[in-house]
């Protein structure tokens, strides 16, 4: 294992009301990102990091077709989270290095360049906020996971009375091979 982390939920049947409440918000920065790799493929031709853009876009537009699968979801987001960090950070060494306004009055394709720039990370960086909460609150009634709090504790009680099952690793009597 790579990097310590939770598994990864798989859906076990339809999607929960709470990840059908925020589709709409998935499309539309599902949206925002198709716009931006497309730019960047096709206007700034940055062929290689266009590319891997898409890949992690087609992840997004999977879990959204697929009736917001949730393990699609979590994908799309870490590699989101990962590829728009890194275009950030490409392009705040471009600004430190090469200086110069982001946006100026008399340059339109340097406009447009800077605003892919800027936009399509942080696009990508939302959609991992968005991936994030979606998988924290998956499988929560509506009413619940849509009233403003950030990042509810999932081994928290439920307000509506559900209890968890308690389950604790490497507890218990446990079997010995070969005694009989």
């Amino acid at each position: 294992m790579l990097i310590p982390m939770p598994a990864v939920a798989s859906p076990g049947g339809p999607p929960s009301q709470y990840l059908l409440s925020v589709r709409p918000y998935m499309l539309a920065i599902l949206i925002v990102q198709s716009l931006a790799c497309i730019l960047q493929v096709f206007y700034l031709l940055e062929i290689l990091q266009g590319f891997i853009n898409t890949i992690a876009l087609a992840l997004g537009w999977y879990a959204w077709k697929q009736d917001m699968n949730i393990t699609f979801i979590c994908y799309w987001g870490m590699m989101g989270l990962i590829n728009g960090s890194f275009d950030l950070v490409r392009f705040i060494d471009a600004q430190v290095h090469y200086g110069g306004p982001i946006f100026t009055k008399d340059d339109m394709p340097r406009n447009i360049m800077s605003a892919v720039h800027i936009f399509g990370p942080l696009s990508f960086i939302g959609g991992a906020v968005f991936a994030y909460r979606a998988y924290n609150r998956y499988d929560t009634p509506v009413a619940e996971a849509t009233s403003g709090a950030w990042g509810r504790d999932r081994d928290s009680p439920s307000t509506y009375g559900a209890t968890r099952q308690s389950f604790q690793t490497f507890h218990g009597q446990g079997q010995r091979l070969g005694n009989a």
